[in-house]
C-alpha cells in the first residue's frame, strides 16, 4: 500500500454506523475518505471538492440516492 491515498470517494449513507465502517475500511486500503449523512449535506461537499468516486445509499429519508444520482448529473457531475 502507498503512502499517498489512491483516490477520493464520497460516502453517502444516512445509516451512521455503516457510514463509519465503510470510511474506516476504505481509509484502512488506501483511499481518501470524505462522508456525508444525506443528499443535502452531500451538495454541500460537492459544491467545494472533487471526488473519484461516490459510494451512496439509494434508500435515504428525505431525497434518496437514485434521485440525488439523476440530480447531480443534470447538474454536470460525471464522477462515478
Amino acid at each position: 500500500m502507498s503512502d499517498t491515498p489512491e483516490a477520493h470517494l464520497l460516502i453517502i449513507d444516512d445509516d451512521e454506523r455503516i457510514r463509519g465502517l465503510l470510511q474506516k475500511f476504505l481509509i484502512r486500503h488506501g483511499f481518501w475518505v470524505t462522508a456525508a449523512r444525506d443528499a443535502e449535506h452531500a451538495r454541500r461537499i460537492l459544491s467545494g471538492l472533487e471526488f473519484d468516486m461516490i459510494v451512496m445509499d439509494v434508500m435515504m429519508p428525505g431525497e434518496d440516492g437514485i434521485s440525488l444520482t439523476r440530480s447531480l448529473r443534470e447538474g454536470g457531475v460525471t464522477t462515478p
